[in-house]
């Protein structure tokens, strides 16, 4: 015996309000990369590659590149001599400060103080 079509009933999850910003921020080194742009007003590539210690540099570039597609990173050529490239944060980008500043306090809490 079947149900009748108007009885049946899929389930239909709602999309969790925070996949969308895992799928960015969930990255490796995104967080990492929008905290060290919170603290300047802008950075090299290798200034952020030094920060960060141990990025490959095609995954920086990846990151950045994304960053910049979501427009939480913006990326400047600067014509001097030498010509060179810069990025900073958005205003979207320095949005997430104060996730950024609670994700520290959380770190700091529970994983860098032993208090596990």
């Amino acid at each position: 015996m079947s149900i009748p079509e108007s009885k049946q009933t899929t389930l239909e999850l709602p999309i969790c309000p925070i996949e969308p910003a895992a799928q960015i921020i969930g990255q490796k080194w995104t967080l990492q990369i929008v905290y060290f742009l919170l603290n300047k007003p802008s950075m090299r590539f290798c200034e952020l590659q030094d920060r960060l210690g141990g990025v490959n540099p095609s995954t920086l570039s990846s990151r950045l590149k994304m960053l910049e597609e979501e427009g939480i990173v913006r990326r400047e050529q600067i014509s001097a001599i030498p010509p060179h490239v810069e990025y900073s944060l958005t205003e979207k980008g320095r949005n997430l400060e104060g996730v950024i500043r609670e994700v520290t306090c959380w770190s700091n809490t529970w994983l860098c103080s032993g208090s596990q």
